[in-house]
């Protein structure tokens, strides 16, 4: 999995109007915490936080402060009700050795068939969630739809990662392929067309 660095500074704890000083001056107030790490009060620059929180992709976050680098996972962020932003992030810290549990991106790959027949594929989730050791985290997951019919779909247990655990629920619907009024009438004209002929033979030998 690609890695991001960000830096960091100790801030002080204290009254709410610290916290809007933070913002004021452009930083997302955040901690780090979890995995034995000592709890860590911090803040990093908002357009760095954005490059989190504003992509689908998924890192391992370096975060450096005073000279340190601290690997963690963003666990959480909270956001302004009005303008969207970032405003307080939560760092996860991991360890080298230890397993990691992250939300993987999905990459949906291929032209299901139950598209080619009318219906519409229907994506219900962007990520997933892995459990594996650092050096076997993907980028991410490829999910092919290519055989995926009409009325099908394929859940987190269908999906395999060599070297991961998917720790998402099994029954969660990763996509499928969802019935149209344009294959319901293809159907009904089919079906038409087979009564007609089954027809024909019967019509014929009663001249």
């Amino acid at each position: 999995m690609q890695t991001i660095t960000l830096k960091a500074a100790t801030r002080v704890i204290g009254a709410k109007r610290d916290l809007k000083a933070i913002r004021r001056a452009g930083n997302v107030p955040c901690i780090i915490y979890g995995n034995g790490a000592e709890h860590k009060d911090i803040a990093i620059a908002l357009a760095d936080v954005q490059k989190l929180t504003d992509t689908p992709k998924s890192y391992i976050v370096h975060v450096e402060l005073e000279g340190a680098i601290i690997p963690c996972i963003l666990h959480d962020a909270q956001y302004d009700p009005i303008t969207d932003l970032p405003i307080h992030v939560d760092f996860l810290a991991i360890a080298e050795g230890k397993p990691v549990e992250i939300a993987v991106p999905i990459k949906i790959t291929g032209n299901a068939e139950g598209v080619k027949q009318g219906g519409r594929l229907r994506v219900g989730v962007r990520k997933i969630k892995v459990n594996a050791p650092l050096d076997k985290l993907p980028d991410e997951i490829e999910v092919d739809v290519t055989s995926l019919g009409v009325g099908k779909a394929i859940y987190a247990g269908d999906i395999t990662v060599d070297g991961c655990k998917i720790s998402s629920p099994k029954k969660l619907m990763v996509c499928e392929v969802k019935m149209t009024r344009n294959v319901v009438s293809q159907e009904a004209a089919a079906q038409e067309s087979a009564a007609q002929e089954s027809a024909a033979p019967a019509a014929e030998a009663s001249k």
